[in-house]
């Protein structure tokens, strides 16, 4: 008789053919969850943004590294300019966007509220952008009555969420498709303030609102703090920081003692903490002499090294401008171990992640959606007929050498490989609005009998008139 096959036959051990893919000592206690775009983000969003925004207020790194990627992001604000609108048109979308009345809370103008929502995207993760009619403004200005509103995201009331069609406060159809926002009446951490208020939320639709934030999955509802990555590293400095800080104090605090004979002896009986004049000390000052009784002996601590704390620093530093994908230099501003074409490199890759806040998040989110809003309400007051397009002039991109790069975009514009209009947006000025100043600025100095570099055609007619009527032309060879 043949052998029996066992009823539980062992199946083959299949190992993966990756080593992070597999379980051993280089993985051990590597906790990896497994979490689709929200439900890991939902438990723990509030805290990323509470430890992140305590971070940008008291430290002095995270606090730079915000305003880095802020004043490069937005810096003096990015231009939206219609196409093909009527002057009176462009000049009222001007002067709206110039307003502080046009802001919600009636502190900044747009450029300012684009700043404003840039930082607290960095710090907080995302932003809500609202809209708000104001009849006033076009009654009294003669302009769009279009205010925007900012709002941090901790308005959306969560407690709505339902894990299926309510997500972050954001409601959704059977089909996955937004349909608008449940938002609170009032900020839920400025209400805990007063006693017995009670929070109340209502159903704004998509229309009316947007929140913008920088999307890394797909499907995610909710952006994260810019510097996630960084919390953790940012408190272990800060510690390492105030304990040098310490140190350095202790070791400051050169102090001398005196040995002798005390003017005070103590009585059989007495302590010693009672003895006037020889006070037990555990407090060192700078400048300190302290009395010691007879038969007593001191010993000087010395503080234990921190290593090297300047070399420490730096890599930390180094981890931190990852997180947050900036350079080091703009970090810190210590330049002393990049060279020009280091630099350069870091630099033209920073562009680019400015290039991707700027063009897939700032202007189709949040500028698109103003000029959008305000075309709608152009409408309605008589000031626009039909929609306009839009161009998004991002603010310009200061040069690092500009005795080299300037003649370099010349000689592009001369061959052709870049229109002029491409390089005035680059420095982010509206072509339209160079070229009518232009206009007007030759014109003024030929009527003034001055020749501009600009001025082609009066090179031409001058050339003639340059030479002297004496001088005559050298006869042919």
């Amino acid at each position: 008789m043949g052998k029996k096959k066992d009823k539980k036959a062992q199946k083959p051990v299949v190992y993966s053919s990756f080593d992070a893919g597999r379980s051993g000592r280089n993985t051990e206690n590597w906790f990896t969850p497994s979490t689709g775009p929200n439900t890991g983000l939902r438990t723990s969003w509030k805290w990323l943004v509470d430890r992140h925004q305590n971070l940008a207020d008291n430290d002095g790194l995270a606090k730079k590294a915000v305003g880095v990627i802020v004043n490069n992001w937005i810096g003096d604000g990015i231009l939206s300019t219609p196409n093909r609108a009527t002057k009176k048109y462009s000049n009222a979308h001007k002067d709206w966007a110039r307003m502080p009345e046009t802001d919600f809370y009636e502190q900044f103008n747009q450029y300012g509220q684009q700043s404003l929502g840039a930082r607290t995207a960095v710090v907080r993760g995302a932003y809500l952008l609202r809209k708000r009619i104001r009849p006033e403004l076009f009654e009294k200005y003669g302009v769009v009555p279009l205010q925007t509103q900012i709002l941090e995201a901790e308005w959306l009331d969560t407690t709505k969420d339902n894990g299926t069609n309510i997500i972050f406060g954001q409601q959704f159809d059977s089909d996955g498709r937004l349909q608008g926002y449940w938002l609170r009446d009032q900020h839920p951490n400025e209400s805990l303030l007063w006693r017995g208020v009670s929070l109340t939320s209502s159903f704004v639709p998509k229309d009316e609102i947007a929140l913008i934030f920088d999307c890394l999955r797909p499907g995610q509802r909710m952006g994260l703090p810019f510097g996630t990555a960084a919390i953790l590293t940012l408190r272990d400095m800060g510690d390492i920081r105030v304990a040098q800080q310490m140190k350095d104090k202790i070791a400051a605090c050169f102090f001398g003692v005196t040995y002798g004979e005390d003017q005070y002896h103590a009585n059989p009986g007495d302590s010693t903490e009672e003895v006037v004049g020889a006070k037990i000390f555990d407090q060192i000052t700078p400048g300190t002499v302290e009395h010691l009784l007879p038969g007593r002996q001191f010993q000087a601590f010395t503080p234990p090294s921190a290593g090297d704390f300047p070399a420490t620093q730096k890599v930390y530093a180094r981890s931190v401008a990852a997180a947050y994908e900036i350079t080091y230099e703009a970090l810190t501003g210590d330049s002393s171990d990049a060279n020009f074409s280091t630099f350069r490199g870091q630099w033209l890759e920073f562009h680019r992640r400015l290039a991707h806040l700027r063009w897939n998040v700032a202007i189709p989110l949040h500028c698109a959606r103003v000029c959008s809003w305000h075309d709608e309400l152009a409408r309605m007051v008589g000031l626009l007929r039909g929609p306009a397009q839009w161009t998004h002039t991002p603010p310009r991109r200061e040069m690092i050498d500009p005795t080299k790069e300037i003649p370099a975009l010349i000689d592009a514009v001369a061959g052709g490989l870049m229109s002029l209009s491409e390089v005035q947006r680059s420095m982010g000025y509206v072509p339209d609005e160079v070229m009518a100043e232009l206009t007007k600025d030759v014109e003024r100095a030929r009527g003034a009998g001055l020749l501009l570099t600009s001025d082609g055609a009066s090179k031409q007619n001058a050339a003639p008139a340059l030479q002297s009527p004496n001088q005559q032309e050298p006869p042919p060879p």
